[in-house]
Protein backbone atom coordinates (compact mmCIF):
# COMPACT_ATOMS: atom_id res chain seq x y z
CA UNK A 1 0.00 0.00 0.00
CA UNK A 2 1.31 3.41 -0.91
CA UNK A 3 1.53 6.01 1.82
CA UNK A 4 0.84 9.54 0.71
CA UNK A 5 3.26 12.26 1.63
CA UNK A 6 2.86 15.96 1.00
CA UNK A 7 5.40 15.65 -1.82
CA UNK A 8 3.43 12.79 -3.39
CA UNK A 9 0.21 14.73 -3.14
CA UNK A 10 1.82 17.78 -4.77
CA UNK A 11 3.14 15.53 -7.54
CA UNK A 12 -0.39 14.28 -8.10
CA UNK A 13 -1.67 17.86 -8.26
CA UNK A 14 1.11 18.69 -10.72
CA UNK A 15 0.03 15.77 -12.90
CA UNK A 16 -3.52 17.08 -12.71
CA UNK A 17 -2.34 20.48 -13.86
CA UNK A 18 -0.46 18.92 -16.78
CA UNK A 19 -3.54 16.92 -17.78
CA UNK A 20 -5.67 20.06 -17.53
CA UNK A 21 -3.30 21.86 -19.90
CA UNK A 22 -3.56 18.98 -22.37
CA UNK A 23 -7.34 18.96 -21.96
CA UNK A 24 -7.41 22.58 -23.08
CA UNK A 25 -5.42 22.09 -26.31
CA UNK A 26 -7.07 23.93 -29.17
CA UNK A 27 -4.91 23.69 -32.28
CA UNK A 28 -1.97 21.73 -33.63
CA UNK A 29 1.42 23.42 -33.79
CA UNK A 30 2.73 23.81 -37.34
CA UNK A 31 5.24 20.99 -37.00
CA UNK A 32 3.01 18.51 -35.18
CA UNK A 33 2.13 16.49 -38.27
CA UNK A 34 5.76 15.67 -38.99
CA UNK A 35 6.58 12.05 -38.47
CA UNK A 36 6.50 8.73 -40.21
CA UNK A 37 3.35 6.71 -39.57
CA UNK A 38 4.10 3.22 -38.43
CA UNK A 39 7.81 3.91 -38.06
CA UNK A 40 9.40 1.53 -35.63
CA UNK A 41 10.76 2.77 -32.34
CA UNK A 42 14.44 3.39 -32.79
CA UNK A 43 14.15 4.33 -36.48
CA UNK A 44 16.86 6.93 -37.16
CA UNK A 45 15.51 10.47 -37.40
CA UNK A 46 12.11 9.60 -35.91
CA UNK A 47 11.38 10.86 -32.41
CA UNK A 48 8.76 8.70 -30.70
CA UNK A 49 6.96 9.84 -27.56
CA UNK A 50 4.97 6.68 -26.81
CA UNK A 51 6.29 3.14 -26.43
CA UNK A 52 4.72 0.49 -28.71
CA UNK A 53 2.37 -0.84 -25.99
CA UNK A 54 1.26 2.70 -25.15
CA UNK A 55 0.73 3.38 -28.86
CA UNK A 56 -1.65 0.41 -29.11
CA UNK A 57 -3.64 1.57 -26.08
CA UNK A 58 -3.77 5.09 -27.53
CA UNK A 59 -4.86 3.74 -30.92
CA UNK A 60 -7.78 1.83 -29.40
CA UNK A 61 -8.80 4.82 -27.27
CA UNK A 62 -8.73 7.10 -30.32
CA UNK A 63 -10.68 4.57 -32.39
CA UNK A 64 -13.51 4.62 -29.85
CA UNK A 65 -13.45 8.38 -29.30
CA UNK A 66 -13.66 9.33 -32.98
CA UNK A 67 -15.98 6.55 -34.15
CA UNK A 68 -18.62 8.30 -36.24
CA UNK A 69 -20.50 5.23 -37.39
CA UNK A 70 -20.09 6.51 -40.96
CA UNK A 71 -18.97 3.88 -43.45
CA UNK A 72 -17.02 6.53 -45.38
CA UNK A 73 -14.97 7.50 -42.32
CA UNK A 74 -11.37 6.34 -42.63
CA UNK A 75 -10.16 4.00 -39.92
CA UNK A 76 -7.75 5.53 -37.43
CA UNK A 77 -5.11 2.96 -38.41
CA UNK A 78 -5.39 4.05 -42.06
CA UNK A 79 -4.51 7.66 -41.22
CA UNK A 80 -1.53 9.42 -39.66
CA UNK A 81 -3.61 10.34 -36.60
CA UNK A 82 -1.51 8.38 -34.09
CA UNK A 83 1.76 9.57 -35.65
CA UNK A 84 0.41 13.13 -35.45
CA UNK A 85 -0.49 12.73 -31.77
CA UNK A 86 2.90 11.16 -31.07
CA UNK A 87 4.74 14.00 -32.82
CA UNK A 88 2.60 16.60 -31.04
CA UNK A 89 3.35 15.11 -27.62
CA UNK A 90 7.06 14.92 -28.45
CA UNK A 91 7.02 18.62 -29.38
CA UNK A 92 5.18 19.89 -26.28
CA UNK A 93 6.66 20.84 -22.93
CA UNK A 94 7.72 17.60 -21.19
CA UNK A 95 6.16 18.85 -17.96
CA UNK A 96 2.75 18.82 -19.66
CA UNK A 97 3.11 15.48 -21.41
CA UNK A 98 4.93 13.49 -18.71
CA UNK A 99 1.70 12.02 -17.24
CA UNK A 100 0.45 10.66 -20.58
CA UNK A 101 2.23 7.27 -20.59
CA UNK A 102 1.01 6.61 -17.03
CA UNK A 103 -2.48 7.77 -18.01
CA UNK A 104 -2.54 5.27 -20.87
CA UNK A 105 -1.42 2.45 -18.58
CA UNK A 106 -4.12 3.49 -16.11
CA UNK A 107 -6.64 3.50 -18.96
CA UNK A 108 -5.49 -0.02 -19.91
CA UNK A 109 -6.01 -1.35 -16.38
CA UNK A 110 -9.02 0.90 -15.64
CA UNK A 111 -11.64 -1.83 -16.14
CA UNK A 112 -10.01 -3.84 -13.36
CA UNK A 113 -9.32 -0.89 -11.04
CA UNK A 114 -12.55 1.08 -11.45
CA UNK A 115 -15.15 -1.42 -12.69
CA UNK A 116 -13.80 -4.61 -11.08
CA UNK A 117 -13.89 -6.28 -14.50
CA UNK A 118 -11.14 -8.84 -15.01
CA UNK A 119 -9.99 -7.49 -18.33
CA UNK A 120 -7.80 -4.81 -19.79
CA UNK A 121 -9.15 -2.00 -21.97
CA UNK A 122 -7.50 -3.36 -25.12
CA UNK A 123 -9.16 -6.76 -24.58
CA UNK A 124 -12.70 -5.35 -24.35
CA UNK A 125 -15.15 -5.27 -27.23
CA UNK A 126 -16.21 -1.90 -28.68
CA UNK A 127 -19.34 -1.55 -26.51
CA UNK A 128 -17.41 -2.33 -23.32
CA UNK A 129 -14.65 0.12 -24.33
CA UNK A 130 -17.32 2.79 -24.85
CA UNK A 131 -18.73 2.04 -21.39
CA UNK A 132 -15.25 2.25 -19.85
CA UNK A 133 -14.63 5.61 -21.52
CA UNK A 134 -18.03 6.86 -20.35
CA UNK A 135 -16.99 5.89 -16.82
CA UNK A 136 -13.88 8.03 -17.17
CA UNK A 137 -15.90 10.94 -18.57
CA UNK A 138 -18.49 10.87 -15.75
CA UNK A 139 -16.15 9.91 -12.91
CA UNK A 140 -16.45 11.65 -9.57
CA UNK A 141 -12.62 11.79 -9.53
CA UNK A 142 -11.55 15.09 -11.09
CA UNK A 143 -8.15 13.72 -12.13
CA UNK A 144 -9.82 10.85 -13.98
CA UNK A 145 -12.16 13.23 -15.85
CA UNK A 146 -9.23 15.49 -16.76
CA UNK A 147 -7.38 12.45 -18.09
CA UNK A 148 -10.38 11.59 -20.25
CA UNK A 149 -10.60 15.11 -21.66
CA UNK A 150 -6.85 15.24 -22.31
CA UNK A 151 -7.06 12.01 -24.32
CA UNK A 152 -10.23 13.17 -26.05
CA UNK A 153 -8.62 16.43 -27.18
CA UNK A 154 -5.56 14.59 -28.45
CA UNK A 155 -7.81 12.09 -30.27
CA UNK A 156 -9.91 14.79 -31.92
CA UNK A 157 -6.90 16.91 -32.88
CA UNK A 158 -5.03 13.92 -34.27
CA UNK A 159 -7.91 12.42 -36.26
CA UNK A 160 -9.68 15.48 -37.63
CA UNK A 161 -6.40 17.11 -38.71
CA UNK A 162 -5.97 14.37 -41.32
CA UNK A 163 -6.80 15.22 -44.93
CA UNK A 164 -8.77 11.97 -45.31
CA UNK A 165 -11.30 13.04 -42.66
CA UNK A 166 -12.08 16.46 -44.08
CA UNK A 167 -14.77 15.37 -46.58
CA UNK A 168 -16.82 13.96 -43.68
CA UNK A 169 -17.35 17.49 -42.37
CA UNK A 170 -17.58 19.18 -45.75
CA UNK A 171 -14.16 20.82 -45.58
CA UNK A 172 -12.45 21.02 -48.97
CA UNK A 173 -9.04 21.81 -47.51
CA UNK A 174 -6.91 24.93 -47.22
CA UNK A 175 -7.13 27.58 -49.92
CA UNK A 176 -3.35 27.62 -50.28
CA UNK A 177 -1.62 24.40 -51.20
CA UNK A 178 1.14 23.06 -49.04
CA UNK A 179 4.69 23.52 -50.31
CA UNK A 180 6.13 20.46 -52.04
CA UNK A 181 7.92 18.04 -49.79
CA UNK A 182 5.78 18.71 -46.70
CA UNK A 183 3.06 16.49 -45.33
Amino acid sequence: MTTWSRRGFLGLVGSGTALASLASLRALPAGAAVGTPGAAVGTPGVVRFFAPTETEILTQVVERMVDTGESAAPAVRETRAIATIDALCASLDPAATAPLPALLRLMEWGPLLFEFRFSRFTQLNAAAQDAALAGWMRSSLTLRRMGFYALRNLALLGYWSQDETWPLVGYAGPLLRRPRGTT
